[in-house]
């Protein structure tokens, strides 16, 4: 008479590694499949499993080794293998039953598989079925599988958990940004460009003008602030002394990024502070540590999901205490109202890839420029996330998203964000440039 072998499982997902080990038990005995129950797993595990009972149960009575399929307990004891006159219990190296030594025969799990593992793979799948959609926008122009990887129930008072991921996001965004201060809140780059303004810039101020997005730093200054504006390209014509110096690092609306070391020189020169808005260059470009303050968001080149916008800032810079609340850094920096927690969150789980992310927005800035040398301009003012192109970007299918920039251009602009979440990269094939 053969033995009675069970081998215990979930098999919520099922996949190769249980099949093996079923496989091995057959070779000591007919096989009796464990099966634990859903609520079992609800109640151990915490979620409802992919597949319920009766059709894991049908599943695994399909596969040839299989003798029989009954439920058991998550732990199984001695009892068990009484109940079901079972001789041998087989499971991989994981084993947490209370079985005596000599009835428990336990082998190596199968590498490079589990149900954990199919999980984050269903999740990439996800993420890149819904990314089919390629936008040649400045960001969000992804959703990231590690954007979502770590979004769940978070506070920011009192969470541990939360603590860890904000800590470490700090700590990482302070070094991209080479300042010494980080204030994080909920909102656009806009809102932190607005209130970084507010909070640090008085007295006579020089704007360097790049276009859109350097011009309306104008409106987001206090009334109070003396203006004057310069033309990137006129700056060595500027001989008055001021108080701060402003500029966008890189300016999307032209696809242009200027000189970041001539622009903290001629600060110096004039005697002012630098302020740079940095939206389009965190993450992304070098040189950061020359800003005295800065202000950018989640969603551009740090490649999280929008809703978190920061002001990074030297030690010697403190913020102007205001009457308002919400308005106000101290605010924000006391966590007196709800700050970006699932923003964050989803900063936590790029952090680790985020060279990887970035690797890939030079591929795709590669390409463009491989493929349209001749319709790009040929100079050191090109930023990383995005290229002018002299003609009208025509798709190759429905499923693209143009960029629209906010400057008035006889071109086009095509930022490369929109393929990030895989290595390879089409941008040159699903778009075509009329000159």
């Amino acid at each position: 008479m053969k033995k009675r072998i069970m081998v215990d499982m979930s098999a919520t997902l099922i996949h190769h590694g249980h099949i093996r080990l079923i496989k091995k038990a057959s070779e000591y005995g007919e096989v009796v499949i464990g099966l634990t129950s859903d609520d079992e797993i609800s109640s151990k595990k915490g979620y409802q499993p992919e597949l319920a009972f009766e059709h894991r149960k049908e599943i695994l009575e399909s596969v040839k080794y299989v003798t029989e399929v009954v439920e058991t307990p998550w732990l199984l004891d001695e009892s068990i293998l009484v109940k079901y006159k079972i001789d041998l219990l087989v499971h991989g190296d994981d084993n947490s039953n209370l079985i005596p030594d000599n009835k428990i025969k336990i082998f190596p799990r199968t590498e490079g598989v589990s149900s954990s593992e199919i999980r984050i793979k269903v999740l990439k799948a996800k993420t890149q079925i819904n990314n089919q959609k390629l936008m040649l926008t400045p960001g969000p122009a992804v959703v990231l599988h590690e954007n979502i990887e770590y979004l769940k129930p978070i506070f920011g008072r009192g969470d541990d958990e939360y603590t860890l991921m904000a800590e470490s996001v700090t700590n990482w965004v302070k070094e991209l940004s080479g300042q010494d201060k980080l204030m994080m809140q909920q909102g656009s780059s806009t809102l932190a460009l607005e209130l970084a303004a507010h909070s640090f810039v008085e007295g006579k101020v020089l704007l360097i003008s790049t276009g859109y997005y350097s011009d309306r730093l104008e409106i987001l200054l206090p009334k109070s602030c003396d203006l004057t504006i310069y033309k990137y390209e006129d700056i060595e014509k500027i001989n008055s002394k001021f108080d701060w110096v402003l500029c966008a690092y890189t300016e999307t609306s032209t696809a242009f990024k200027l000189d970041l070391k001539k622009i903290k020189n001629k600060a110096n020169e004039v005697g002012a502070k630098l302020y740079v808005d940095a939206t389009g260059s965190i993450g992304l470009e070098d040189h950061h540590e020359l800003a005295d303050v800065m202000a950018f968001s989640s969603c551009k080149g740090l490649f999280g999901l929008t809703g978190a916008s920061f002001i990074a800032y030297k030690n010697d810079l403190i913020p102007k205490t205001k009457n308002l609340f919400y308005f106000n850094m101290e605010t924000q920096i006391n966590k007196m109202v709800t700050g970006p927690y699932h923003a964050i969150a989803s900063l936590y789980g790029v952090m680790k890839n985020h060279p990887i992310l970035k690797n890939r927005v030079k591929k795709s800035k590669k390409a463009t420029l491989e493929k349209w040398s001749n319709l790009t301009r040929d100079d050191k003012n090109q930023p990383l996330l995005c290229t002018y192109i002299e003609g009208q970007i025509v798709p190759n299918d429905e499923n693209i998203v143009l960029y629209s920039p906010r400057s008035e251009l006889s071109g086009s602009v095509i930022c490369h964000f929109g393929e990030i979440h895989m290595d390879e990269v089409y941008i040159d094939k699903r778009i075509e440039v009329i000159k």
